[in-house]
């Protein structure tokens, strides 16, 4: 079998409703890049890469990574990692080449599923269970009484855990904090920050979210603080929660090192692909750190992060986007059901998504 074609499929989503974070910044469009790669066996995979800017990825996947593929056999899939990422005199140690590599290396581990005739999970060496414990991933900033009726609708849904994206002063957090632990009971609240503080202010919001039995307090800082992290862990009670922005399983590596994370968070469509997040989550294990991949993306990104903690025992807490987003579970061959609290795992050859042109025609960047 040899690969034949290596594209992108790039689409940008308009939102209703703006998604609020830190530092009064807002987002009014999803985008995404998928990666498509076509072999000779008539076996195609998908992955999907995590810029933010698509047509970055894009650009890197045809004219970089293509012409180093066509021609492989695709299941050397560790050989066309290591091409891709660590081959080269100037190595992308971090950013959208590395973001690249991840989209290929997702539709390479699609094609050995499909080919082999069982989930990716099974070659990943799973399931450690039959389905994944979900929390439901939005609230982002609007009024506190808006957010708390938002954050109650999903536990009522079944969701054991919600989070929140705040960052905008330690009052006007505090507000929403507080109404959203009032509607939302003892269930698990998650508040992300999206790197909008210092160190001085981020250590005053976390001295107050440990009063509300903050579950965890993710991205205080920025990436680049990992001392300040550290720190952070070191002085509060509330654990911390990071990796979204970290590449590779040296970045994280890192982070290990410096004690600075309670819970891991590799992006499968950024740190490397499937095939190096499997090793980030096998290294937190070494170092006793729980592993809750971030994922906010398309289904094609969800299916490749399902996959992964699947066969990982370090994982916990499965990010689940629990909007009507468009290019979400309608990309499943099964879409994802919620039952008891835990999401099923898909149980289709590969990833088990496809790019219908019918979902995804509307959103196309031509």
């Amino acid at each position: 079998m040899e690969i034949t074609d290596v594209r992108t499929e790039r689409i940008e989503v308009p939102l209703d409703r703006p998604l609020g974070v830190s530092r009064d910044r807002s987002l009014d469009a999803r985008g995404a890049a998928f990666v498509v790669v076509e072999t000779d066996a008539g076996i195609t995979g998908i992955g999907e890469g995590v810029g933010p800017e698509s047509y970055i990825v894009e650009r890197i996947v045809e004219e970089k990574y293509a012409p180093l593929l066509i021609g492989e056999d695709p299941l050397d899939i560790e050989r066309h990692w290591q091409s891709m990422v660590t081959d080269t005199v100037y190595q992308d140690r971090k950013g959208q080449g590395l973001s690249a590599a991840s989209g290929v290396d997702i539709a390479l581990w699609d094609i050995a599923g499909k080919h082999h005739g069982v989930p990716v999970y099974r070659l990943l060496g799973g399931p450690m269970e039959g389905s994944l414990k979900p929390y439901a991933s939005d609230l982002f900033w609007q009024d506190p009484e808006t957010m708390a009726e938002r954050a109650r609708s999903y536990v009522d849904r079944g969701f054991a855990g919600v989070k929140t994206h705040l960052g905008r002063g330690l009052d006007a957090d505090e507000a929403r904090v507080a109404a959203m632990r009032d509607a939302i009971g003892d269930a698990a609240l998650m508040v992300d920050m999206n790197c909008g503080y210092d160190r001085p202010e981020a250590r005053r919001v976390g001295r107050m979210l440990e009063e509300y039995d903050v579950y965890w307090y993710e991205e205080p800082l920025t990436p680049y603080d990992v001392d300040g992290l550290a720190a952070l862990r070191r002085e509060l009670d509330v654990p911390i929660a990071s990796g979204e922005n970290e590449y590779t399983k040296w970045g994280f590596h890192d982070l290990f090192e410096a004690d600075a994370v309670d819970y891991a968070m590799p992006d499968v469509m950024r740190c490397g692909g499937i095939t190096e997040a499997k090793k980030i989550c096998a290294l937190a294990e070494t170092y006793n750190t729980v592993c809750s991949p971030h994922c906010f993306t398309t289904g094609v990104g969800l299916a490749a992060t399902m996959h992964v903690m699947a066969a990982s025992p370090a994982c916990e807490w499965l990010e689940f986007d629990p909007t009507d987003f468009e290019v979400y579970e309608p990309l499943f061959e099964t879409p994802p059901t919620i039952a008891d609290g835990r999401i099923d795992l898909p149980e289709e050859p590969g990833l088990g998504v496809n790019l219908d042109e019918d979902v995804i025609g509307e959103f196309r960047v031509a």
